[in-house]
């Protein structure tokens, strides 16, 4: 128990990173090349919010988050925004401190909302999967949340973006439907398999990390490895008893829903990693599926914790927010 505890429950120490360098100018020329157009949310132009820890008010329910802001943000130029979501068991400081996503993304201008489950449960409750009398309800929390970051910073609303780790990656992937095309792309880490793909999901972008030897969402399928009591909370016998699908067989559903062309292309980042790229997806979309050869429930860069299996070398933060930075909202 102590095991999957600290996953889905990490506090870390969060080290600052070196800032990007300052873009160089663009060379005279008589064909001026314009920015891609963007969306503009009706926060635009409003004072600056501080960040830190907020709420939404939903259905009377007062969802916790905390916020996210780049240094120095003007609020008058359109920036894009990410939704992380943590672990079962876990919260939304440690959720940041374990990604780094805080510090990562705000360096790359991004604003980043760390969401708490509106349900008061230690998890997200997942469409599909277990028993609930709204299963809906943490999608509708997630549309709540980012129409109120919108409604007080300037978003680009065609930048908008989920992450998350193991429940909370299945979260992020069940906001690919749930949300209905508003993410231009998502990085489930741990946890792709736990939301189950819709029939016509809009365009969005997949980025995904996994590792073979994972004990508590196993690569292959099957039973997931949860104790009988995390923290407080009695793990109700239908979500010990819950299986779920191959990684594998749940990135090619995907791909194949997304109408991906052919087999995907395969590279070898680092010596114990397999990327998969499934490419010619509708709306130019794509698929990236990170396979850990042996390893465990972890974030890749993260924090190394042997009795929760090896976690690859490669930084999952700085290659999430490289693809999100490749891909917008085709609606």
């Amino acid at each position: 128990m102590r095991q999957v505890l600290v996953i889905l429950g990490l506090i870390v120490i969060v080290t600052g990173c070196s800032s990007t360098a300052e873009p160089q100018a663009a060379p005279s020329s008589t064909a001026v090349s314009r920015p891609p157009p963007v969306n503009l949310s009706p926060g635009c132009g409003k004072p600056t919010p501080p960040g830190g820890r907020t709420q939404v008010t939903f259905h009377g329910v007062k969802l916790n988050y905390l916020l996210t802001v780049p240094a120095g943000f003007p609020n008058t130029i359109p920036a894009p925004v990410v939704l992380n979501y943590h672990g079962l068991g876990s919260n939304a400081t440690q959720q940041d401190a374990y990604t780094r996503f805080p510090i990562a993304g705000a360096n790359l201008g991004y604003i980043i909302a760390t969401p708490e489950t509106v349900t008061g449960l230690p998890g997200w409750v997942l469409p599909g999967f277990g028993h609930s009398n709204d299963p809906q309800i943490e999608i509708r929390a997630a549309t709540a949340l980012l129409d109120q970051v919108e409604s007080v910073l300037c978003v680009d609303t065609k930048r908008e973006f989920a992450a998350g780790m193991s429940n909370g990656a299945g979260m992020a992937t069940a906001l690919i439907c749930g949300l209905d095309g508003r993410l231009a792309a998502v990085a489930p880490v741990s946890g792709i398999n736990l939301a189950k793909p819709c029939a016509t999901p809009r365009p969005t972008s997949i980025i995904t990390f996994h590792g073979t030897a994972d004990r508590v969402v196993p690569y292959e399928g099957g039973r997931i490895g949860l104790p009988r009591v995390i923290g407080r909370y009695q793990v109700p016998a239908w979500l010990q008893n819950l299986k779920v699908p191959a990684v594998q067989a749940t990135v090619e559903l995907w791909a194949g829903r997304m109408s991906c062309a052919g087999k995907p292309a395969s590279s070898a980042p680092a010596a114990d990693v397999t990327l998969r790229t499934y490419q010619g997806c509708a709306g130019g979309a794509t698929v990236e599926q990170y396979v850990v050869d042996g390893g465990g429930h972890t974030w890749p860069g993260g924090v190394r914790l042997g009795a929760l299996g090896k976690t690859a070398t490669l930084d999952a933060t700085g290659l999430i927010f490289q693809a999100f930075g490749q891909h917008a909202a085709t609606r």
